[in-house]
């Protein structure tokens, strides 16, 4: 049996997934020494098919099958970050009973065999509880960053420089690089580097001049001493917190996990910020205010370093990092508008 979907890959571009969901059964026979009766589709994102794999003993499996997008590497660190997580912390997180980093295997794909939590996701439960719940549930979210921010690293790398047409290319700083201002530039130097090679005269008529003025406004933002990194989920969304009753039961999806800068982890959570694509009610607008400022409170209170990161990050930076590392080019013009880069290439 043969299931086929489509994601895209960093550029954009479609990638096919052929999967042998057969193969992925008989694989999990083998790894959990019990018949598989069903395999049933719970969920698909940008990087992953997710099944639920039920075996003969009742006991139920997750196998989340990947997308072609990064290939090898972007298995391998969720499975290595997950196992360091689980060893360093008490964040609760599922248990990893198998892995495959290939495709050339019956299934066609990369895939994971891990423990399934019944659970809900926090995005679903969040906008009918009370205020107190949600206070509730901030704590525990703060002590999740206080754990993550013990895992430092003193040196970084950028998993895009990795992949795709970048890795052919043997100009690009791949790193590892030793502050964020060291880090930050290479990004955006290797972004003109890419230009250059693969995109049109017109797209690099516009992007590089932009790139390079974003070039000049780093030591704005970024100092010469900032060379500490955390391990950082990479997608700490509401979506990807597991709840069961008042309790947090599992952080998923670390595909986009790795060393970051401090400040990619040191923020408030993306769910009690506004969302840009929508506009919020008073009432939602008023709630939003009342819980940054109960984490604020709070994390200061239990870290005090916390204060002089979140002091840190102004509007201006926000747009900044969001010039860097966005994807969508629609995204990427908005910050340089807020920066006033757009406005210096205006006739």
């Amino acid at each position: 049996m043969l299931n086929n979907s489509h994601a895209s890959d960093q550029s954009g571009n479609s990638v096919e997934l052929d999967v042998n969901l057969e193969a992925l059964q008989e694989s999990a026979v083998s790894v959990f020494h019990e018949q598989c009766t069903s395999i049933q589709k719970l969920s698909e994102g940008g990087f992953h098919k997710v099944y639920i794999l039920k075996m003969k003993n009742d006991k139920e499996y997750i196998g989340r099958v990947a997308f072609p997008v990064y290939p090898r590497w972007k298995t391998e660190s969720e499975v290595a970050v997950m196992e360091y997580i689980r060893l360093n912390t008490t964040i609760p997180i599922p248990k990893v009973y198998y892995w495959n980093s290939s495709v050339n295997n019956p299934v066609r794909a990369e895939y994971i065999f891990m423990e399934r939590l019944s659970s809900s996701r926090l995005c679903d439960i969040w906008p009918g509880l009370s205020i107190n719940k949600k206070e509730m549930f901030l704590l525990k979210i703060i002590e999740i960053l206080l754990a993550l921010k013990k895992l430092t690293f003193s040196k970084v790398i950028e998993i895009d420089l990795f992949s795709d047409e970048r890795a052919t290319l043997s100009t690009m700083e791949k790193g590892p690089f030793n502050t964020t201002k060291e880090y930050i530039l290479a990004v955006i130097r290797n972004k003109i580097r890419y230009y250059e090679t693969f995109k049109s005269i017109d797209q690099q008529e516009y992007w590089i001049p932009r790139y390079q003025e974003l070039c000049k406004l780093v030591p704005k933002y970024f100092q010469d001493d900032e060379n500490k990194f955390v391990l950082t989920h990479g997608d700490f969304h509401s979506s990807n917190i597991l709840v069961n009753n008042d309790e947090i039961t599992g952080i998923i999806d670390w595909e986009c996990s790795g060393a970051f800068p401090m400040e990619c982890l040191c923020t408030y959570p993306v769910w009690i910020t506004d969302n840009p694509m929508m506009e919020p009610t008073n009432e939602e607008f008023k709630e939003n205010l009342t819980l940054q400022k109960f984490f604020r409170d709070n994390i200061i209170h239990r870290d005090p370093d916390f204060k002089r990161i979140i002091d840190n990050i102004n509007e201006k930076k926000d747009e900044f990092y969001s010039a860097v590392f966005n994807q969508e080019e629609w995204k990427i013009n908005d910050s340089l508008d807020e920066l006033g880069i757009n406005n210096m290439f205006t006739f």
